[in-house]
């Protein structure tokens, strides 16, 4: 089967043999965020044709392509939530360029004040790393919107999401701070544990942020130790919201991970890292069920 988590800022897919095993991958900075509407099928057969050629029928996707911006629409299923119900409620949408794709549908969730949460994507690697036996589970997702998900014998039952990466980026490119952060070259630890530790004092984000123009201004912070600060302390910030004493799944790939994970050392929360692969063997498993 050929499987994909086509998000917002980002495309994967990967070519996979019957027991599940990659057989091919592909990535390219293809997100739905880069893309006019009517261009998706023309951008995936680029990516996926000569595995088509080489004989695979069946394609399922899972992400933001499934969103109100992408490709197909897809509705959000109310958690509690597992495969089988993400099964029931998959579509199988025709393809001028190729076979049908069974497109997966969402999450969704409200929080204690009744705000509703959604996901798309990234309960893949949840569904990936998920043991049916096993009781309450917490994961940790970093991306561009930071998930934080809980799941109790392999259904998730609830989540957060938190806009991490997209402010970090905004930030970076648009406003006041962009002309005082600069590219990291080299990671700069103590910059990062600064910012980390300033997520948890008093005054809140917005006041946070506005602090790392004015050490700019005082010169406490070149413009690469601004970005690892800004990045420490958005960072801190979704992860002081994690329990300090339950097992958290650290789960992702990259430079990125690594981040988070510095972050939870700083922070005295227990956290594993994750196998890698979890996104495409979670889409494996859906697929079995669809098949």
């Amino acid at each position: 089967m050929i499987v994909i988590d086509w998000g917002s800022s980002g495309f994967r897919a990967w070519r996979l043999d019957e027991a599940g095993s990659v057989l091919a991958q592909c990535a390219a900075p293809l997100g739905i965020t880069a893309l006019k509407r009517g261009e998706h099928g023309d951008v995936l057969y680029r990516q996926i044709g000569p595995w088509l050629a080489a004989g695979e029928s069946f394609v399922l996707a899972a992400g933001m392509i499934g969103s109100r911006q992408g490709w197909h629409e897809m509705p959000y299923i109310a958690c509690p939530a597992g495969l089988k119900d993400l099964a029931a409620a998959a579509q199988r949408v025709p393809w001028d360029k190729g076979p049908d794709i069974w497109f997966c549908p969402g999450l969704s969730c409200r929080d204690a004040q009744g705000v509703p949460d959604v996901i798309r994507g990234e309960e893949m690697q949840v569904f990936g790393l998920l043991d049916e036996a096993a009781g309450e589970t917490h994961f940790c997702l970093p991306g561009t919107h930071g998930k934080a998900v809980v799941a109790v014998r392999g259904r998730v039952t609830g989540f957060t999401t938190h806009f991490t990466g997209e402010l970090f980026a905004l930030l970076s490119r648009h406003g006041l701070l962009a002309s005082v952060l600069q590219p990291v070259e080299q990671p700069d630890e103590q910059a990062f544990a600064e910012g980390v530790a300033r997520s948890g004092d008093a005054g809140g984000l917005l006041h946070h942020v506005f602090g790392v123009r004015a050490r700019a201004l005082f010169a406490e912070l070149s413009g690469a130790q601004a970005a690892e600060y800004l990045s420490g302390m958005l960072i801190g910030h979704e992860m002081r919201q994690l329990p300090h004493d339950k097992r958290i799944l650290l789960a992702g790939e990259g430079a990125l991970v690594a981040r988070y994970a510095r972050a939870a050392g700083l922070l005295d929360l227990i956290v594993e890292a994750a196998p890698e692969g979890a996104a495409a063997r979670g889409l494996y498993r859906l697929g079995r069920l669809l098949q």
